[in-house]
């Protein structure tokens, strides 16, 4: 079991992936760390719901070794695809490499258009 917090000493990395992954994809992603409790998939789902506007959520409890990750309705991932992106680089302790390998599996789609906060009919 892993006991050091090694993806604190890697947030500065961690972010710069994720904010390089969103440039690049056009998706917004949120990667979690923390526990996943007994009910791994439950907790994710939770936690998805939560950042409905994200493309992707990536869970890690880095303390048990185990991950989850959903994305949104409409994006074509395979499952296995998606397992097989990430747990090489999971477990290197490069969660930063991970968020990179999962975005590269993301569909290209162009940045919307800004919506206006608050319209008058």
């Amino acid at each position: 079991m892993v006991r050091h917090p090694w993806w604190k000493e890697n947030g500065d990395a961690v972010r710069a992936a994720v904010d390089a992954a969103e440039r690049s994809s056009g998706h917004q992603i949120v990667v979690r760390v923390g526990s996943l409790g007994r009910r791994p998939g439950r907790t994710a789902d939770r936690i998805a719901a939560r950042w409905r506007a994200a493309s992707l959520v990536f869970c890690v409890d880095a303390a048990h070794r185990r991950f989850e990750v959903r994305w949104a309705d409409g994006i074509g991932l395979d499952e296995e695809r998606v397992r097989g992106a990430v747990t090489g680089p999971l477990r290197d302790h490069d969660l930063a490499a991970a968020v990179s390998a999962l975005a590269a599996l993301l569909p290209r789609r162009d940045e919307g258009e800004e919506l206006p906060d608050i319209v008058h009919d």
